[in-house]
């Protein structure tokens, strides 16, 4: 599992969109501001969320692998 950062929705600048990624698979979901700052926080984003990257995404996480 990953995640990944678009940036605020154009209607609503307190909603972060972001795409999830899971055994292969892409799905939008949609955070508040203050969530995905408290996510920065804690360390579960590895980057700053200030600059896009080459995939245009603003922030992302580790990849997250189930151990079964």
């Amino acid at each position: 599992m990953q995640i990944d950062v678009v940036g605020p929705t154009e209607l609503n600048p307190h909603i972060i969109e972001c795409a999830l990624y899971a055994d292969g698979r892409c799905c939008k979901i949609y955070m508040s501001k203050g969530d995905y700052t408290a996510l920065i926080h804690d360390g579960i984003f590895i980057r700053d969320g200030q600059t896009k990257d080459s995939a245009d995404r603003v922030n992302t996480t580790n990849l997250f692998l189930e151990k079964e």
